[in-house]
């Protein structure tokens, strides 16, 4: 056990360590403010689901969604009778609970059976939210309901046809599709059967024999084995008509014009052939550059067939066509010998037209800026040649195949540029554009920005100055320097010195340094910069002071400090008086 005298002495020391204590001596954090802190009671999650529900027993795919939300979620369960059915971890969004759980849960033990289903969610605060959902499931009573499709009636060799039986039942258990019809040796049949898992269904019905009708019969029923049944009656004709064929309307262009094109939109239940004919009515095989253009190529295609029920576009490309006019028919042939046919007329007329050029027009900029395009776009059928010049001088030419023509005219020297742009087609005839670019002097002066005055410490009685700034401008720097000295700038008698700022590290960051002055001297400075423009704009700071001032740690103030030594030390004496008194009892 520590004894009574060495309990006294710890006691003493540490009493003096408190008072005399640089923590407790330094007042810095007297000065502190401290603000309320506003603390925000949490708010308990939100959930939102039905309050009432009902299905038919043996129902598939049935759910129940509960809306939930919290900024600070943790998990969630969800039971059901007391029976917990699922549970986990939530992510603050909806749950979703399918009721085929009430089944693996052995739940659901007679009919009617209402079960009352509990959702609950948890945030991180330990707050929770429920909603609860009374769950009535009913005897399934009700035969499956079939929606009963058309008759259906088709010419023979078309196809696309099929019969779908929509069906809606909750347990589903059998189905079986027969059918019966006119033909000579056929009975009754069945097409397909099988367990039923109650999705619709579907039978194609291509393929029939013509002139014959074939009654189609379905068969379905539930495990309670309530059944239904439908009918439904496929016709087939025979293919007595003609291949169909749309009618285009004549076409005229520009000779060496392209983008043309002839569609035929044709049908026939039974499509055997086609040809595509052209009877040139007049054309003139030498106009032009012969060398890129052509006769029309007749066309014969021996097995015409689609995969589209309802036909197929035909499309036959006229481009590139000589000078001429041209009647282009289209012939169809079906299986039965069955043909049809159609004709359009093509007149491709002389090109008569000078290029026609659509610039982008005069520009206006101001020195140094950059983004600025000139192009021309031209419509022209048979182009051959382009000249540009740039103030009377040839500046591009050469081959022309009708592309556009851009230009980029960034960073020129300040002054008025004449583009003419000259574009000629193969029939000599022209067409010239005009654009001038215009480039204006520079009109903003340099950015001097985020200028710093910076002392350091360098002895007991003076700091070393130095001044950063921020200098930039869209045609760089060319000079940019620094004025300062001590006195009053406003005096003719004013004496200052001069030196270039440097580029620091970082872009566009300028640092020098001025030198070292005492504490209490104002030093008077200002930066001066001027860009590279042509008109060599500059931008002056003005005259800005800044006062030499000790660069040290807060000390306590002598007085405080006096105050508390003197109490402190009174405090130390009156402790070891005590401790001696006691100490001689």
């Amino acid at each position: 056990m520590v004894s009574s005298k060495l309990r006294n002495i710890a006691i003493v020391v540490m009493l003096a360590w408190f008072v005399l204590s640089p923590y407790v001596l330094n007042t810095n954090n007297l000065s502190h403010s401290y603000d309320r802190i506003a603390i925000m009671e949490p708010a308990a999650p939100t959930i939102s689901g039905p309050s009432t529900y009902q299905f038919e027993n043996g129902t598939i795919g049935r759910t129940i969604v509960y809306h939930a939300s919290d900024p600070n979620p943790k998990n969630y369960s969800v039971t059901a009778e007391g029976v917990r059915l699922d549970y986990g971890f939530w992510e603050g969004g909806a749950i979703t609970v399918y009721l085929a759980w009430l089944y693996q849960n052995n739940l659901v033990d007679t009919l009617p059976k209402e079960i009352t289903m509990v959702c609950t969610v948890f945030n991180q605060e330990g707050e929770n939210a429920s909603a609860t959902t009374i769950i009535t499931i009913i005897l399934d009573e009700t035969a499956p309901i079939i929606a009963q499709p058309n008759n259906i009636t088709y010419e023979a060799g078309s196809f696309g046809h099929e019969i779908r039986w929509n069906i809606t039942e909750s347990n589903p258990d059998f189905y079986n599709v027969s059918r019966i019809s006119n033909e000579p040796s056929s009975n009754e049949s069945v097409i397909v059967s099988g367990p039923w898992d109650g999705r619709n269904i579907t039978i194609n019905v291509d393929g029939l024999n013509a002139s014959r009708w074939y009654l189609y019969s379905l068969f379905v029923n539930d495990t309670f084995g309530r059944n239904s049944s439908s009918y439904v009656n496929v016709t087939v004709v025979p293919d007595l008509t003609y291949p169909t064929i749309t009618s285009p309307d004549d076409i005229a262009y520009e000779f060496g014009d392209e983008g043309y094109d002839i569609t035929w939109h044709a049908y026939d239940s039974n499509p055997k052939n086609y040809t595509v004919k052209a009877v040139i009515l007049y054309n003139d095989t030498s106009y032009g550059n012969v060398s890129e253009f052509h006769t029309f190529l007749d066309i014969e295609v021996p097995d015409w067939t689609f995969s589209d029920p309802e036909g197929e576009d035909l499309v036959i490309d006229i481009d590139g066509l000589f000078l001429g006019n041209y009647t282009i028919t289209l012939t169809l042939f079906d299986d039965f010998g069955r043909m049809t046919n159609d004709s359009v007329n093509v007149t491709i007329y002389p090109d008569i037209r000078a290029p026609i050029i659509t610039s982008s027009g005069d520009l206006s900029y101001e020195e140094g800026y950059t983004g600025y395009d000139i192009n021309w776009t031209i419509q022209e059928s048979n182009p051959k040649s382009f000249n540009l010049t740039l103030n009377g001088e040839t500046y591009d030419n050469g081959t022309w195949r009708g592309e556009e023509y851009v230009l980029n005219v960034d960073r020129f020297p300040v002054g008025i540029y004449l583009y003419n742009m000259t574009y000629t087609d193969f029939f000599n005839q022209s067409a010239f554009s005009l654009i001038e670019v215009e480039v204006t002097p520079d009109a903003h002066p340099p950015t001097v920005a985020q200028v710093r005055a910076i002392q350091t410490y360098s002895t007991p009685t003076s700091n070393n100055l130095s001044v950063v700034a921020y200098v930039w401008d869209l045609n760089n720097i060319s000079d940019i320097e620094i004025q300062w000295g001590v006195g009053d700038p406003e005096s003719v008698d004013f004496e200052f010195e001069t030196e270039n700022m440097n580029q620091s590290e970082i872009v566009n960051i300028f640092t020098v340094a001025l030198g070292e002055y005492s504490h209490g001297v104002v030093v008077w400075f200002k930066v001066v910069a001027q860009d590279n423009s042509s008109v060599q704009l500059i931008f002056d700071t003005g005259w800005i002071a800044v006062e030499i001032i000790p660069q040290g740690i807060d000390r306590v103030p002598a007085l405080l400090y006096a105050v508390v030594v003197i109490f402190g030390s009174l405090s130390l004496l009156v402790i070891l008086v005590l401790y001696f008194r006691t100490k001689t009892r």
